[in-house]
């Protein structure tokens, strides 16, 4: 069994290059734009916490693989087939592979995001070389230790 205690999570980190390749990518902390920290990754599924702030937008765009997004904390909207939904801490959504959808903060909030199966075929780019995703030592949170 390995366990997070999701609202101890420090913030994300970000790449050092924009779209610097693989999964280990060089990280360093985020000032202002957050990206995901990844909890745990499988071939089943990635589960991933991502911070938005109110008024960041995370606009238009898509997955390949069944997205399962959940408010722990603040308050977000959705947009998804010309439909807008207001979401606060409780409120669990899911995406079709595929299906398009926006994100806005209308409050500080904490989304807990699973991506399943992972990666979804073709999730990689045709240019990028296979690599090993289950463990990406840069952007892992590391579980409660209950050994002590």
């Amino acid at each position: 069994m390995k366990r997070w205690y999701l609202p101890a999570i420090a913030p994300s980190s970000k790449k050092r290059v924009d779209r610097q390749p693989r999964a280990n990518a060089p990280r360093v902390p985020s000032v202002g734009h957050q990206n995901p920290r990844v909890l745990f990754t499988s071939p089943e599924c990635r589960v991933v916490v991502l911070d938005l702030r109110s008024g960041e937008r995370m606009g238009d765009h898509h997955v390949r693989e069944r997205a399962v997004v959940q408010v722990l904390s603040g308050r977000v909207s959705i947009e998804a087939a010309a439909k807008t939904v207001e979401c606060e801490a409780g409120t669990l959504v899911t995406f079709d592979p595929g299906e398009r959808h926006a994100l806005r903060g209308l409050e500080d909030a904490r989304l807990l995001l699973m991506l399943a199966p992972w990666p979804a075929v073709g999730h990689n780019a045709a240019s990028e070389a296979p690599h090993d995703q289950y463990l990406p030592v840069n952007a892992t949170v590391e579980p409660i230790d209950d050994s002590r």
